[in-house]
């Protein structure tokens, strides 16, 4: 059987919608002028799959297809940085590297966004421009894993991705979400300011004074 015939791809794939599940991504992670084109790429994404006359592609083992099922559908509305990797990983079965390569971007802005609520900051990142340079400003190396993200952002609108690239990418996204919660343990303190300044402190094990690592402008 095809896997495009399988009950349970379609019954995913329903639920996975725009108003279930990927409109209230968009709402968190894109600019507001940038919603309605990705709803509008998104709804035309989606159309595909019924629309699709390619010759079948090898069928997914029931076992995987099982778990990732469950996982993702039990999560609905309320997705979290691993479930929506585990999403991809559904997209990237199927073969579809746009659909896989967003939802990667979207677990990653996820991410930066828990961290900075969980650490009560004072940051509010509008722009995918204002992402870049906090994750920067917190590390050259998430920096540069962030730019991989930004790319799978592109792929989405000129398709241009295959699936090593997002597979690559998922490899990318889930060792960035790592990075990202390891902070939480390093004796640095971060400092936000309302004018839009990040501040990165160093603090001694042995008391004393804390020492400026970095200083970063986030804002517009």
């Amino acid at each position: 059987m095809s896997w495009r015939d399988d009950p349970r791809i379609k019954k995913l794939l329903e639920k996975a919608t725009l108003e279930n599940l990927l409109k209230p991504c968009f709402e968190r992670v894109h600019e507001k002028d940038e919603i309605q084109k990705m709803e509008s790429t998104l709804k035309y994404a989606l159309d595909k799959y019924e629309e699709n006359e390619e010759s079948e592609t090898e069928p997914l083992t029931d076992e995987c297809l099982d778990a990732l099922c469950e996982i993702t559908m039990n999560h609905g509305k309320n997705h979290t940085p691993e479930s929506l990797l585990t999403l991809s990983k559904l997209f990237i079965k199927v073969e579809d590297w746009r659909l896989a390569c967003e939802v990667i971007w979207c677990s990653a802005s996820l991410a930066i966004q828990e961290f900075i609520t969980d650490r009560q900051l004072n940051v509010k990142l509008d722009t995918q421009g204002q992402k870049r340079a906090f994750t920067r400003a917190l590390s050259h190396a998430l920096g540069n894993q962030f730019s991989v993200f930004e790319m799978c952002h592109l792929s989405f609108y000129t398709n241009r991705y295959g699936g090593h690239d997002a597979n690559a990418a998922l490899v990318e996204a889930k060792d960035f979400i790592q990075k990202l919660r390891a902070i939480n343990g390093m004796p640095h303190l971060l400092i936000a300011t309302t004018e839009g300044t990040l501040y990165c402190y160093r603090i001694e094990h042995d008391g004393g004074e804390c020492h400026l690592v970095r200083q970063h402008r986030i804002g517009k």
